[in-house]
């Protein structure tokens, strides 16, 4: 006999009751009416965002699109030997792009500018400027040896041979032409003793260089004694190493 089926009877009310995924239906239904205003302002908010976001990269990159455009127009000037047009260039530039490498980069060309015309003054003011912001160590250690040089043309003698010296404080193309403007500046500011020993230093410092027979001369000329030694023999080689 087969085994008895109890079947549930469903309720008036339970076949009147919404399923689950119909209710929810109509509860977002209800949210986005209810919050329709909202919404669209929080879409509109993202989209004007959007908008000023990509409004402002693009207006960015032509004002970089321009700056670059002056710039080479400034170098081009400078290089033709067009000292006051280069001048004017890179002085509008720096003033109207402080915030732009080739903006800041400006003060740098500005003052090699201002050199080649003569005017030491405002070329020491561009370089103390830039100098100020100025973080790359190849650009300061130019822009430090150029300062060296306006000082030096300018007879500060002790500004000179402190703008080499720091110069000199770091490897690059400019460091044994700083560390000779040291011992240079400490000769014309009258101070022959450290003139001597930085002279020396260099010699041990670089026993090979091509300035090696000027440092020599200079050497003599404050009257050093003549016990320079000669340079190491090319054909020595490098030492072993011995390990204890």
């Amino acid at each position: 006999m087969p085994p008895t089926t109890h079947r549930r009877k469903i309720t008036q009310k339970e076949l009147k009751a919404p399923d689950e995924l119909t209710t929810l239906v109509d509860s977002a239904r209800d949210f986005l009416v209810n919050n329709l205003n909202q919404v669209l302002i929080s879409a509109g908010v993202v989209a004007l965002v959007g908008a000023i976001v990509i409004g402002v990269y693009y207006y960015e990159r032509h004002r970089d699109n321009l700056a670059a455009a002056q710039f080479y127009s400034a170098i081009t000037a400078l290089n033709g030997g067009k000292n006051k047009d280069a001048e004017a260039q890179f002085k509008q530039l720096a003033d109207d792009e402080p915030g732009r490498r080739l903006g800041r980069l400006s003060r740098f060309y500005l003052a090699s500018a201002y050199i080649a015309d003569g005017d030491l003054p405002n070329a020491r003011d561009s370089l103390v400027a830039f100098l100020a912001e100025e973080r790359d160590p190849l650009f300061r250690s130019l822009a430090l040896t150029n300062l060296a040089v306006v000082y030096e043309r300018m007879a500060e003698w002790t500004k000179a041979a402190s703008a080499y010296q720091q110069a000199a404080a770091d490897p690059g193309p400019e460091q044994v032409r700083a560390e000779l403007g040291v011992a240079r500046m400490l000769a014309k500011s009258g101070d022959k003793q450290g003139a001597i020993a930085a002279y020396r230093s260099f010699l041990n410092a670089h026993p090979f260089a091509q300035q090696r027979q000027d440092v020599v001369e200079s050497l003599a000329l404050l009257g050093a004694p003549a016990d320079i030694p000669p340079p190491p023999s090319a054909s020595a080689g490098p030492q072993p190493v011995v390990i204890h």
